[in-house]
């Protein structure tokens, strides 16, 4: 190829001039382009997917369809025609659409808020106005329409399935305590309509998925319970505290702490001048009664024959007399120390002889030198069969008749020391059952009944104080022990008890949930009494052979106050 320059000289080149026709890639490289394309094609499938499956999502709510409605079948326009989208529940069985399907009145009922139109205090709040509305007995203290003991027909009974039947197992009545009245509320349980909501599931299926069990209404021996703290006291009628009856020194101390006495047992001895004086002031008061009488029998001898006087005679019954008076008062002296006098006037003998060891058993005599021992001896005696609790004297020690030297107790019987709540005080009366439980030691009870009821309530820890005797005839009871007593306020041996788990407070009142179907729920108000471990006694309210929900009852409590937001019917 030439080309011809500026000069007009040619000018060679190798290069070849430009063809205008089209030229076909390599066949390598078309292969690349068709790999590519493949190898994108799982990625574009992907998106695709993914921008349908929004599409869907955004059309039906992000809810997996039915197999029915995926293949367009007649079932599935049949099933979405009888479903309530409100309620969450088949069309057909909708109790808040169609009332009359649990025994209500379709023309008489509030879609809003599922109670009656008549009744709905939400609707209607002149019924609040009049105070009491028309469905409340009285006489029961529950809703009329729910009121089984004055309608019987009410009662919706049954079975309790195999698979809850432990929620009705009967154990033995273990009385603890009372069922305690929540916080008063502001609500009035004569106008709420609690009552009359029903609780409805999907099916029985959604039942069971919620958890719930079932428990069946009894009888059963039930008992109401206050209980409280307390503690043992000795029984302040059978304690005593020694002391002599005049000062001295302790002469001989025969009793230790713990030891078991007797009536007129010796404890100690005591020595004094007071007793010595005493004892000689009635030997010399009998030896001087003695002389007068005698002079007194010869001097009426000799007025008798006319040999005396008159005025000798009267001076001698005069002298006598006031002999008499000597003794009687050296008599009484010898008493108020306690000593036994009839041994002298019983006794053969001599009274001087007699009176060293006045009081003195046989036993302690006998130990007793007469010539070296002194006359001053007293003895100190037990006042009642127990045990010595306190010893406060030595022998040899100065003993005053103001500082006790004993205390002795009879532990046979101890006293209970309540202290109940003032809010219990008013069901306490006397006669009453007591059961005291010592702390650490709750098996080992005592049984006795309610003695005393306190007059004035404790300024210190406003309680009332409470008294019970109890027997405690093998000293396992110590006195100033702690423990809690439970006093029986009323005892029903056949009672109607639900278990515990089925009460629930809805703000005003106590009820339950009775089964009405196998997925269906009433709300039933009931008056609740006595209550222990397990059980709780109802009042009113339901009927034994009715089936209640026990555990996962709070679940329906929780529907019944969602549906009540918004309406003014919750707790403040």
């Amino acid at each position: 190829m030439s080309t011809e320059n500026s000069d007009g000289q040619e000018r060679r080149t190798d290069r070849p001039a430009l063809s205008r026709e089209p030229i076909d890639p390599p066949k390598g490289r078309r292969g690349g382009v068709l790999r590519r394309m493949v190898h994108a094609l799982p990625t574009l499938v992907v998106f695709a997917a993914l921008g349908g499956l929004a599409y869907a999502g955004h059309h039906t709510g992000w809810r997996a369809p039915k197999f029915s409605h995926l293949f367009g079948t007649r079932a599935a326009a049949a099933e979405k025609e009888d479903w309530c989208a409100e309620h969450n529940v088949p069309e057909s069985k909708c109790i808040a659409c169609h009332p009359e399907l649990a025994g209500g009145n379709a023309a008489d009922w509030c879609k809003e808020h599922g109670v009656p139109e008549s009744q709905c205090t939400v609707c209607h709040p002149e019924i609040l106005a009049k105070g009491v509305a028309g469905d409340w007995c009285a006489e029961h203290g529950v809703p009329e329409s729910g009121c089984t003991l004055c309608h019987p027909e009410l009662a919706v009974k049954g079975e309790v399935p195999a698979s809850d039947v432990t929620a009705s197992v009967l154990p033995e009545p273990t009385a603890t305590r009372p069922a305690t009245a929540a916080t008063k509320s502001a609500k009035d349980p004569r106008t709420c309509q609690t009552h009359a909501r029903r609780v409805q599931f999907a099916s029985p299926e959604a039942v069971r998925k919620a958890g719930l069990k079932l428990g069946a209404v009894v009888r059963r021996a039930m008992a109401g319970i206050v209980t409280a703290n307390a503690e043992i006291q000795y029984d302040q009628t059978r304690v005593v505290q020694v002391a002599p009856r005049v000062s001295g020194i302790a002469w001989q101390v025969d009793k230790q702490v713990g030891d078991q006495v007797k009536k007129g047992d010796i404890l100690a001895l005591i020595g004094s001048t007071e007793v010595g004086r005493a004892k000689a002031e009635y030997l010399e008061a009998a030896t001087l009664l003695d002389a007068k009488s005698k002079a007194f029998r010869r001097s009426e001898e000799l007025l008798s024959k006319n040999v005396g006087s008159r005025a000798s005679y009267e001076e001698t019954e005069a002298e006598r007399k006031q002999a008499e008076i000597r003794l009687f008062n050296a008599r009484q002296a010898l008493i108020n120390l306690g000593l036994p006098i009839e041994e002298l006037e019983s006794n053969q003998t001599p009274p001087e002889q007699a009176i060293q060891f006045l009081g003195l058993p046989d036993t302690a005599r006998g130990k007793l030198d007469t010539k070296e021992t002194t006359t001053n001896l007293i003895p100190v005696t037990s006042p009642l069969e127990g045990v010595v609790t306190t010893r406060n004297v030595v022998a040899g020690e100065i003993v005053d008749t103001a500082k006790p030297l004993f205390i002795v107790a009879d532990t046979t019987r101890m006293w209970v020391m309540v202290n109940v709540d003032l809010r219990e005080s008013r069901r306490i009366a006397l006669g009453q059952k007591l059961v005291f439980r010592p702390d650490g030691a709750p098996d080992e009870a005592a049984t006795g009944k309610v003695t005393w009821i306190s007059t004035a309530v404790d300024d210190q820890t406003r309680t009332l104080r409470v008294r019970a005797d109890v027997e405690n005839p093998a000293d396992r009871l110590r006195a100033m022990t702690f423990g809690k007593a439970e006093i029986t306020i009323r005892e029903t041996p056949d009672a109607i008890a639900v278990p515990n788990e089925a009460i629930q407070w809805e703000g005003c009142c106590y009820m339950v949930f009775v089964r009405l179907a196998d997925d269906i729920f009433q709300t039933r108000k009931v008056r609740l009494g006595a209550k222990d471990a397990v059980f709780s006694e109802v009042l009113a309210g339901v009927l034994p052979g009715e089936v209640v929900v026990t555990i996962g009852s709070h679940v329906l409590k929780s529907e019944i106050l969602k549906s009540n937001l918004g309406a003014g019917c919750t707790d403040e």
